[in-house]
């Protein structure tokens, strides 16, 4: 299983942690016959196991085209706006989707703003807007297309990390960065081709596979 850049130390350390808990638990069964303190080790390998699980970043096969755009996040369409010139859509992750995002188009990285900010639960809109968030503009000049994915962070998420940097080349469906333990991903495509939403609210996408809208 690949894991997500700049997570290897965490998950050494989790596994490390479960390990060192292990034979703690072990070495106090032998010596006092307590055997209650098993429970509290079950619990601590499967807090490091999910902690392990949710940091992967499975290889995925993307199908590029220019026609299309992708899906930056994996989860579940929460809001849809479409409009003359412009279409948008939020994403809301749980804690057990991928949490890597991917480029919805292939261009070069305008912007990369991070902002500070609080960590309201997403399942509250108004207050998730004052949310620590990370912005990603990506535009294709050859295609007339400007893309802008906001990473926002949450109750759980407590980062919002950026692969890329302003000036980078990257390809449709390229991981871009990654939000720690899921939360809201937001997508905004500005162009004055005519995309149409191939997606639902409340339908499961996945990062990089799913179309979210295609061009007429």
């Amino acid at each position: 299983m690949t894991i997500a850049q700049g997570t290897k130390f965490i998950v050494w350390l989790s596994l490390a942690f479960s390990l060192l808990s292990i034979i703690l638990s072990f070495v106090i069964w032998y010596f006092t016959d307590f055997y209650w303190h098993f429970i509290i080790l079950g619990l601590i390998i499967i807090s490091c196991s999910f902690i392990i699980w949710s940091f992967r970043d499975p290889e995925r096969l993307i199908d590029t085209d220019i026609k299309k755009i992708l899906a930056p996040a994996d989860g579940r369409v929460m809001e849809l706006e479409e409009e003359k010139g412009r279409i948008y859509c939020v994403i809301r992750m749980s804690p057990f989707d991928v949490h890597m995002t991917r480029s919805p188009i292939k261009g070069k990285v305008t912007e990369v703003d991070f902002k500070k900010g609080s960590h309201w639960p997403a399942y509250f809109p108004e207050y998730a807007k004052r949310n620590q968030r990370n912005r990603i503009g990506i535009s294709d000049e050859t295609e007339n297309i400007k893309g802008v994915v906001t990473q926002v962070s949450g109750i759980f998420a407590r980062r919002t990390i950026s692969y890329v940097n302003e000036g980078d080349e990257v390809t449709q469906g390229e991981v871009i960065g990654t939000i720690r333990f899921g939360s809201l991903t937001s997508l905004e495509i500005i162009s004055d081709k005519s995309f149409k939403f191939k997606v639902g609210l409340s339908d499961i996408v996945r990062a990089g596979k799913t179309v979210i809208a295609e061009c007429d």
